[in-house]
């Protein structure tokens, strides 16, 4: 077996290694669906900045009028020989790439090397590709067997609600009583709003769950398999129905093992445990939840709870002084229960809120409402993209205004700060005042006449 540091076989293929076998027979990977509509809008003070902005823009999000997006499908499996530590999961000496903790295992394999480490893989992983495909097999289906999720860190609310929630919504969607162990790096820095999330939707769940820090191997474990990465690494038979109602020049049609590619189908689909959770989610909702709290809101940020971090925004005052002449309220996440938040993201027909996790929520917003987000050129250049995933779920509408970074001279040539440096603040000046301003009138205007509930509606319709 070749194990060096270019070889593709140092990760683990699904069907060409024993170790992960199908609970039930599975559809092909992929399934076309309907997205969201997603503009992005440059409202810097500053015209080179605006003009930097739009260059590194993907174009692909300037005019998106019925885009391309798919379901990756996650599903459940067996897993044999796995060892979950920290956020990784190996299946004997191959690390597993599954979503997001496989994303991140994929990253830091290319970033610890020689600078050629990651086109050498490239490279392998399309070898690796044109050999002949194997399917996955099935096993049969054991209750004695526990369950295992994957849990980036216990404090961050987006990657709970759009990495680990929904693999438990996969779990819940079978039947059985076996424990579940929710695995992260340091049980020390989970807080509250996990647990509370999944006795809200899952209360038949709690019981089973057991958040652990502890390094574990199993012999058998049932998980979830999310298939993003298995795009690349075989060509399986279903996805060609797929692909072929898609322009042949479209990126989906030459998926690769790079970066650029990886990032591509995360910014243009959403995984089946998403779809799973938006749906049970609305469902333990009931009409007048809904009906007491705001259409059109402000999502505030908190910073006395704990649980929000502390970023001044230059502007903000003004922006909401005209916000409020157009009925909007300012609600804090932070202080809302679970199914509240919920309700507060469903009902609204308009949504504006600064950057951040609580933007997570979008998953649960109504296919007719306008999400607004506003950032900055340094969530643009590192950021953007988080949330479109929940956005597709939900098909709504999704724009990002970017503004000026807080404390940053409005100069094009100045490096964006990196993340390392933490995350700004945002200047919120009269461009961005006026694009949030316009952005918001015109789904008034459209929202004139009354608008149905989607609850638990899918959220596209197959065509692959």
């Amino acid at each position: 077996m070749d194990m060096d540091s270019n070889s593709a076989r140092r990760f683990f293929c699904p069907g060409r290694q024993a170790g992960i076998s199908y609970l039930a027979p599975q559809p092909g990977p992929l399934t076309r669906v309907r997205g969201s509509r997603t503009r992005l809008i440059a409202a810097s003070r500053s015209a080179p900045v605006n003009q930097g902005m739009r260059r590194y823009m993907d174009d692909r999000w300037r005019w998106p009028d019925n885009l391309p997006i798919c379901e990756v499908l996650s599903c459940l499996v067996l897993m044999e020989d796995a060892r979950y530590a920290g956020s990784s999961v190996r299946i004997g000496d191959r690390m597993v790439l599954s979503g997001a903790a496989g994303e991140r295992t994929r990253r830091r394999t290319a970033e610890n090397g020689f600078p050629g480490r990651e086109a050498a893989l490239v490279e392998d992983f399309a070898r690796r590709r044109d050999e002949d495909f194997v399917p996955i097999g099935v096993a049969p289906d054991d209750d004695s067997v526990p369950f295992a999720v994957d849990m980036r860190n216990g404090f961050n609310f987006y990657h709970f609600l759009t990495e680990a929630l929904p693999q438990i919504a996969l779990i819940a969607s079978h039947p059985g009583r076996a424990p579940i162990f929710v695995h992260l790096p340091d049980l020390q820095m989970l807080r509250s709003f996990p647990l509370a999330f999944i006795r809200a939707i899952y209360p038949e769940l709690a019981p089973r769950i057991a958040f652990t820090s502890n390094h574990r191997r199993y012999r058998r474990v049932r998980a979830v398999l999310n298939h993003r990465h298995y795009l690349y690494q075989t060509r399986h038979p279903g996805l060609g129905p797929v692909l072929q109602t898609i322009d042949r020049a479209d990126p989906w049609n030459r998926l690769d093992a790079g970066r650029e590619s990886r990032k591509f189908v995360y910014r243009n689909s959403f995984d089946t445990g998403m779809r799973l959770l938006r749906q049970d989610g609305l469902r333990r909702l009931d009409r007048k939840m809904s009906s007491d709290l705001p259409k059109r809101i402000w999502i505030g940020r908190d910073v006395s709870s704990g649980q929000a971090r502390d970023r001044a925004n230059l502007g903000e005052a003004e922006l909401l002084e005209a916000l409020g002449t157009r009925g909007f309220e300012t609600l804090y996440m932070e202080r809302l229960s679970p199914l509240e938040q919920i309700a507060a993201w469903h009902g609204a027909e308009v949504i504006v809120a600064p950057h951040g996790a609580g933007l997570a929520n979008m998953m649960f917003a109504r296919s007719a409402a306008e999400i607004i987000e506003i950032g900055t050129r340094q969530t643009l250049k590192h950021r953007w993209g988080d949330f479109l995933g929940n956005a597709h779920v939900a098909r709504c509408r999704y724009s990002t205004v970017f503004a000026d970074v807080n404390g940053t001279p409005q100069d094009d040539t100045i490096p964006v700060t990196s993340m390392a440096e933490g995350l700004r603040g945002i200047d919120i000046g009269q461009p961005a005042v006026d694009a949030v301003l316009g952005r918001v009138d015109a789904a008034i205007a459209r929202g004139e006449q009354p608008v149905q509930a989607d609850a638990g509606a899918p959220s596209g319709s197959a065509l692959g």
